[in-house]
């Protein structure tokens, strides 16, 4: 997908997804890879606000505008896709530098990308969530109260992150070999 190694990380709303990226994303780059992440956000997001610069250049008319400092950049574009539609991984993956060793993708459990599902302890994962794409793990989720965030056991995260640096190691270096040329076709007249 747009050449970029994903895995989404899958899971009804208020599960933890968030929760656990935010302890797997650091125990990933401490194994040496460069991580990016793609959060769908399925009621929108007002990433700009009114009344800025930027936001009065992208309500002008603008196609794309960046927004740039001296610790960050950021681009914003308008998404044109049908409303009855959700705004594919590969648009949002097309956003991202090309040098990442992995993105973790948080939902976009409709796509066929290999995933990881997060279930609360007791419950089942919803077949959705396993037919989409390949399973990696299904990770049962710590009990919490409401207000707070879920424990994940830094076991269990090491045990993932060595899983998905294992996974992209391999694919980095299968993306290295060579191809072998396909043999040249002599006409014999």
């Amino acid at each position: 997908m747009v050449g970029l190694p994903v895995v989404a990380v899958v899971g009804r709303s208020g599960v933890g997804k968030t929760s656990f990226l935010e302890r797997l994303v650091p125990a990933l780059r401490a194994r040496g890879l460069a991580v990016g992440c793609v959060k769908h956000a399925s009621h929108g997001f007002l990433a700009d606000r009114p009344g800025k610069d930027s936001y009065r250049l992208a309500a002008s008319g603008a196609d794309a505008v960046a927004l740039a400092s001296r610790h960050q950049i950021a681009t914003f574009r308008s998404a044109v896709v049908p409303p009855e539609l959700e705004v594919p991984l590969v648009a949002a993956l097309a956003t991202l530098p090309r040098d990442l060793d992995l993105v973790l993708a948080e939902g976009f459990s409709w796509e066929p990308v290999a995933r990881l599902v997060l279930v609360a302890r007791g419950d089942e994962p919803s077949p959705d969530y396993l037919r989409a794409g390949p399973v990696i793990a299904v990770v049962e989720v710590p009990p919490h109260p409401e207000q707070s965030a879920p424990l994940f056991a830094p076991a269990l995260v090491a045990r993932i992150a060595r899983r998905l640096a294992a996974r992209a190691r391999a694919r980095a270096r299968a993306a290295s070999r060579p191809t072998p040329l396909a043999p040249r076709r002599q006409d014999l007249h």
